[in-house]
């Protein structure tokens, strides 16, 4: 099990991000963020970080989880979170929280995050509140076939779990829609959230050029890609052209997500969806 370290910041605006680590992902410099929203807590942390979040919000009253989506970094406490404080947990396509390999984790997911304990998520709605607060669910897919955005029109804050984790195209998880994934982003710019607030570590002050330059390099690359499949190059060859630069990183995730998650990935998906992203 990983040595973790969760924090308690206030980050402004009465929210309370939890900053979760492990001994591993602090050498990544790679980190999990959970945060209080009045009585919503958005994302539990992986289950390996389960006692220290508990300890976190102990206290705390938490009246609903806001799970941005499925996957075991942020849906890791659930279970517990849920029989502690006596409340629901709302997942959108709430059917699939076993999906996307989460009910059998690969070995990468195993040794940083950990197995979930089971529990019984109930169906996203339109709006969350709790302690005055109130939640816009935004239907964000993609990254996964679960993910939403949380929009607080109050305060114009916005909760991307995994939307936005870093600029740019990028390798993706091998059941990504790189193409939902840049509909979605442009979903929230549109919104005009004053600050977004990320599943991962990431504060933003001025989030919709970010947003909108994401989906701009994204559709690009999934276009390039697609063009230069169409001339008969070979999907390794479409990504060194693609992206041009890290490709020994890219390949040493590939090699340790089993390939799970790589840029070869971004390829494949774009060809794979396209016809379902042509304009009518």
């Amino acid at each position: 099990m990983q040595r973790v370290r969760v924090a308690a910041e206030d980050v402004g605006g009465d929210v309370v991000r939890l900053r979760i680590t492990s001994r591993g992902a602090r050498l990544l410099g790679f980190e999990v963020s959970a945060y209080v929203v009045g009585t919503l807590l958005i994302d539990t942390g992986f289950p390996y970080a389960r006692r220290a979040v508990l300890e976190a919000l102990d206290g705390r009253r938490i009246e609903a989880v806001c799970c941005t989506h499925n996957h075991e970094d942020h849906v890791g406490n659930c279970a517990a979170v849920a029989a502690l404080h006596e409340c629901p947990v709302y997942l959108r396509n709430a059917h699939a929280l076993w999906e996307e390999g989460v009910r059998r984790l690969k070995p990468y997911r195993m040794t940083w995050w950990g197995p979930v304990d089971a529990f019984e998520p109930r169906e996203m709605p339109d709006e969350v509140e709790g302690g005055g607060r109130c939640l816009h669910v935004v239907p964000a897919p993609g990254h996964s076939a679960t993910q939403v955005s949380f929009f607080e029109e109050a305060s114009g804050d916005l909760y991307t779990g995994d939307l936005y984790v870093a600029p740019g195209a990028a390798a993706v998880l091998s059941w990504s829609d790189p193409w939902q994934e840049a509909a979605s982003l442009r979903r929230v710019a549109a919104l005009e959230p004053k600050r977004m607030l990320t599943g991962h570590g990431l504060i933003s002050d001025d989030p919709v050029p970010l947003l909108k330059h994401k989906a701009e390099r994204i559709e690009e690359a999934a276009r390039r890609s697609v063009e230069l499949l169409d001339q008969g190059l070979a999907p390794r060859q479409v990504v060194r052209r693609v992206f041009t630069r890290g490709r020994l990183k890219d390949r040493f995730f590939e090699y340790l997500t089993s390939r799970e998650f790589s840029r070869l990935n971004f390829v494949l998906a774009a060809a794979r969806y396209f016809q379902n992203h042509m304009p009518e």
